[in-house]
């Protein structure tokens, strides 16, 4: 039966190719019959060139597929690819709404819009007894004696108002008012200003330290006012018990000098809010008058109304005796050579104020004597230049002598009158060498080009740059900061006889220190004995009568001490 259905099915298989051919053949005869022979060959020429067409396309296709997929690698290397980009974009998009959105919200509620607070604490809802705390009890307006925290906080508010109003960061309508001003001021788009505006609000709703790029300046000091901020006493754990007589900082660290007439040297770490001690040495009969860190920072100097002086050596921990052995000093001393002396910038000598004029220098290392120079009339005080090449001297006959130290024999290389002075009582030299000051005795401060006005000068009598008459007592100190931008100046006779000279303008600083009725930032200076500025000018200090060292920081510098 098999064999039968399968010849059955080759039979029919057979049946139906020859019907097939015999159509095809019965089709080609009617075309031959109605077009003829040519057309039957231009038909079968186009299928074979349609053929051959095709062919080339396959293969056109393929060579462009093979580039465009390397076209795609590359674009992929330098471009990234498209999915992500335009994932990119949405995600920007969607963002931009999200934030057009709520400034929308913000519009239709309106400007009278009060955020959320973003917990509820528990605390503010304490009842609190006011006969249990009897500081809140004239301030709460309240008839019973017991209320809320909140209702506390809200009193405190409106006192601190009352007396202090509203501060500018807290003053929210200030802040739209000036927002809306600048809006109307600027041409952009409307998108983006509102777009600036919900990226300054998200600036404040975080904590984050604002970091500024320290390396840039904030340019030069500003003319007439400086912006100034009171600190803790630089010795606040530890007060003199008398007046200071030096306070000075460290060259490298942050480190206070304090040092005064109850015979106690002492060292503060300043941070400007805790300001602890460090250590405080008794020196036994022995009123310190004067003292200085050396140029490395390693040791501190002290002297007195002795013929002696001490040397403290700060890694040690050693105070070392030093007895001057010179006869001249022990023939003609009046006074202690060891109350009024200077350090050079470079470390090598240190410049001791003698009687009759003298000036005796001793090496800062081995504490010996090397020369004594000699100017007429008596000396009050020296200052070196910031290069060490000069010292200058200053005294009772209204000649500044200049030194050279560089000099094998330290001879006087210029002699010039003060302008205007009774008695020479300071000097100083800036830290950049350009400008020289002097102060007399009549508390008229002068202000010298050094360069062209002294050292270059042959004049006899040269004129200073300016004359400030704001003291009116003798000037006992001056220095200058760290930039040349400040002149202080000290007078130890009077209460508040402290002022700052802006040099760049030649000008006085007018709020410091503020002594009018409406004082904003005011401490009772006293009468100040000495001061010092620190490494970077940061922080200014000043010792007064009482015992204490004012601590000051100068906010347009930049850096930490």
């Amino acid at each position: 039966m098999l064999q039968i259905d399968t010849k059955l099915e080759d039979l029919s298989k057979e049946n139906k190719r020859k019907v097939s051919e015999s159509s095809d053949d019965n089709g080609e005869e009617l075309e031959s019959k109605v077009f003829g022979k040519k057309k039957k060959n231009l038909l079968r020429k186009n299928t074979q060139y349609e053929a051959e067409s095709d062919d080339q396309d396959l293969d056109l296709g393929d060579e462009i597929d093979e580039k465009s997929d390397k076209e795609r690698d590359l674009e992929e290397l330098v471009f990234g690819s498209i999915e992500s980009s335009i994932i990119n974009n949405i995600e920007k998009v969607s963002k931009k709404n999200h934030r057009i959105r709520d400034l929308d919200k913000k519009s239709i509620i309106g400007d009278n819009f009060e955020p959320k607070p973003a917990w509820n604490d528990d605390a503010d809802e304490e009842i609190v007894d006011l006969n249990q705390f009897n500081q809140f009890s004239n301030i709460v307006n309240s008839k019973s004696d017991k209320v809320t925290t909140s209702q506390i906080e809200e009193s405190l508010k409106a006192r601190y108002k009352k007396y202090y109003g509203t501060p500018m960061w807290a003053d929210l309508k200030s802040k739209k008012d000036k927002k809306n001003k600048n809006r109307n001021k600027s041409s952009r788009s409307s998108d983006e200003s509102d777009l600036d505006d919900v990226n300054e609000d998200e600036l404040f709703h975080h904590t984050g330290t604002l970091l500024a790029d320290r390396s840039k300046s904030r340019g030069a000091l500003p003319i007439g006012i400086i912006d100034i901020k009171v600190c803790t006493d630089a010795n606040y754990e530890e007060p003199s018990q008398n007046r200071l007589k030096t306070v000075e900082f460290h060259p490298t660290a942050r480190v206070l000098l304090a040092a005064g007439l109850d015979q106690k040297l002492r060292l503060f770490q300043i941070d400007g809010k805790k300001n602890p001690k460090i250590q405080s040495i008794f020196v036994d009969k022995f009123p310190i008058l004067a003292g200085h860190f050396t140029g490395n920072g390693e040791e501190i100097i002290i002297g007195s109304r002795h013929k002696n002086f001490y040397s403290y050596d700060m890694i040690a921990g050693k105070m070392i005796t030093i007895n001057p052995p010179v006869k001249a000093i022990d023939e003609f001393q009046k006074r202690s050579i060891s109350s009024n002396f200077e350090i050079s910038p470079d470390n090598r000598f240190c410049a001791f104020v003698g009687s009759q004029g003298q000036i005796h220098l001793f090496s800062v290392k081995s504490k010996e004597w090397i020369d004594s120079l000699k100017i007429n009339g008596e000396c009050n005080c020296v200052t070196f230049s910031a290069d060490s090449r000069y010292l200058f001297a200053f005294g009772d006959d209204k000649d500044v002598n200049v030194f050279d130290m560089n000099h094998r024999g330290h001879r006087c290389l210029r002699k010039f009158t003060d302008f205007g002075c009774l008695s020479g009582t300071a000097i100083a030299v800036s830290k950049n060498s350009q400008l020289l000051a002097t102060g007399c005795k009549s508390g008229v401060v002068n202000l010298y080009n050094l360069n062209d006005g002294v050292l270059n000068s042959t004049e006899r009598n040269p004129k200073p740059l300016k004359s400030f008459m704001n003291l009116t007592t003798p000037c006992t100190s001056l220095k200058f900061n760290s930039t040349s931008e400040l002149l202080a100046s000290c007078s130890a006779y009077a209460e508040n006889g402290f002022k700052l000279i802006h040099t760049p303008s030649l000008s006085v600083i007018q709020n410091f220190p503020i002594q009018n009725q409406d004082r904003s930032v005011y401490t009772a200076m006293r009468i100040p004995q000495c001061f010092d500025f620190s490494l970077n000018s940061c922080y200014l200090t000043i010792g007064n009568q009482k015992g204490n060292a004012l601590l000051y920081r100068l906010k347009h510098f930049f850096g930490s001490y």
